[in-house]
């Protein structure tokens, strides 16, 4: 009996007496958010005269989505086509496309109006924690897909300014998620840029551009690699998971089964409010607390090294996610295994950025050395690089790959990819089209 009531006791006080937590606050001293209003109010506020998120919500809303043909749903998907074959467009292409485009010219209309300044914050509340939705990531890459698709045909005419401005604008829609501190939004903004340097890869296959046009998307490539992009990230995943521990909205949500329009019944709240009070009475709580902190601040700690020490540190980081907590740890069971990948993909965007920028710096040579390629990487500094890129992997320069006389003038920049094996830039071809293996990462220009 006397068990009992201490036992009530103590979970009475668990949900009586206010929280505090020494992790939380060793979170709030390094300058992160460690609440869902803290991380709301982490992410910038933005003049509605400069929000282009604004102006892309309302292209978003006109994007044709229906009555896409099959083959202009296939002109779409940025890899195309196999490794190693120049990509050609038949009349059927053209038409298709131009249909597509003509479609959505509304839209188009839109995602170019965007304001200079490229900042951005989308209409959305964080604190609303796991069940805030997030329509718009799908939207971003959408419209990323419709730029790179009008780049692809623009350079298929011959126009390369048109094809030029489409892939400037694809990229600012790709970064109007630079500053959302979602990791989801982080991956969205990854696989975005992936689109845009895919159909750069084939732009340059069929159109002759500038050394202005090759010069400035030179620079605004090289800009898409921002170091703090995956701390912000984590660091707002942070917040959402301490949430779980310290907010009870957030632990109504949790225990209140599939969310609907209306809050939790005040039986669901008085529920959760019991188990958590139970589960913070017994000290399991804050050992699951403790262990989920631990793993995020290693894995921060690893976000905040430059590359390739980054790469190294989440190597072990990533041991430590996948590594199961132990049984009683419910809620960092739950959350740090999504974590694991999460650096690979990170370092898989630097080397293929790194890579595309180098691509343009030959690009630029070539077309100022009638047609020749550079004998090594080096001979682009300084005129077009102050430096070789280190690949992020293991930190040596990009490698170099000429074709020669059978390809044209055809060559590959690349890294060497997570095993950091050189595989002599082969990442995929038409006949091992997903290997299992890592292989390189490639940025292939086909003269």
């Amino acid at each position: 009996m006397a068990v009992a009531l201490a036992l009530a006791g103590s979970m009475v006080w668990s949900l009586c007496a206010p929280y505090r937590d020494a992790g939380v606050e060793a979170v709030r001293k390094k300058g992160y958010p460690a609440s869902l209003s803290e991380l709301d109010a982490w992410y910038p506020a933005v003049p509605p005269s400069d929000n282009a998120a604004l102006v892309y919500t309302n292209a978003f809303a006109l994007l044709a989505g229906s009555g896409v043909s099959s083959n202009a749903e296939r002109l779409l998907n940025a890899s195309l086509p196999s490794r190693g074959q120049r990509l050609t467009l038949t009349a059927e292409d053209k038409r298709d496309l131009a249909e597509l485009l003509a479609a959505n010219e509304a839209a188009l209309r839109l995602l170019y109006s965007a304001p200079a300044s490229g900042r951005s914050r989308y209409p959305i509340d964080l604190r609303e924690g796991f069940t805030l939705s997030l329509s718009h990531l799908g939207q971003v890459k959408q419209a990323v897909r419709l730029l790179g698709a009008e780049a692809l045909l623009r350079a298929s005419e011959g126009d390369a300014e048109k094809a030029t401005q489409a892939l400037l604008a694809a990229g600012r829609v790709a970064d109007s998620l630079s500053e959302e501190p979602l990791l989801i939004s982080c991956l969205v903004r990854i696989a975005s840029w992936s689109t845009v340097v895919a159909r750069l890869e084939q732009v340059l296959g069929l159109a002759q551009l500038t050394e202005e046009q090759l010069a400035l998307l030179q620079r605004r490539v090289g800009e898409a690699e921002r170091a703090s992009a995956l701390v912000h990230a984590l660091a707002g995943e942070q917040a959402s998971g301490i949430a779980i521990f310290t907010d009870r909205d957030m632990q109504d949500k949790v225990l209140g089964g599939p969310q609907g329009p209306n809050p939790p019944t005040r039986h669901v709240s008085y529920r959760a409010g019991l188990v958590f009070g139970l589960y913070r009475a017994t000290g399991l709580c804050q050992k699951d607390e403790a262990c989920y902190l631990g793993a995020m601040a290693k894995t921060l700690a690893a976000a905040e090294l430059p590359y390739p020490a980054r790469f190294s540190a989440s190597e072990q980081a990533g041991v430590i996610l996948t590594n199961p907590p132990p049984r009683f740890c419910i809620f960092s069971r739950m959350l740090l295994p999504a974590l694991a990948r999460v650096y690979a993909r990170d370092a898989d965007f630097t080397a293929r950025i790194r890579a595309a920028t180098t691509a343009l710096a030959v690009e630029r040579f070539r077309r100022a050395h009638g047609n020749a390629l550079p004998d090594t990487l080096e001979a682009l500094v300084p005129a077009y690089l102050p430096a070789v890129p280190s690949d992020p992997f293991d930190g040596k320069p990009l490698r170099f790959s000429r074709y020669g006389a059978r390809h044209g003038h055809s060559y590959a920049v690349y890294s060497v990819g997570s095993d950091r094996k050189d595989d002599g830039g082969v990442d995929w071809t038409s006949s091992n089209p997903k290997p299992r293996n890592p292989r390189d990462i490639v940025f292939m220009a086909e003269h």
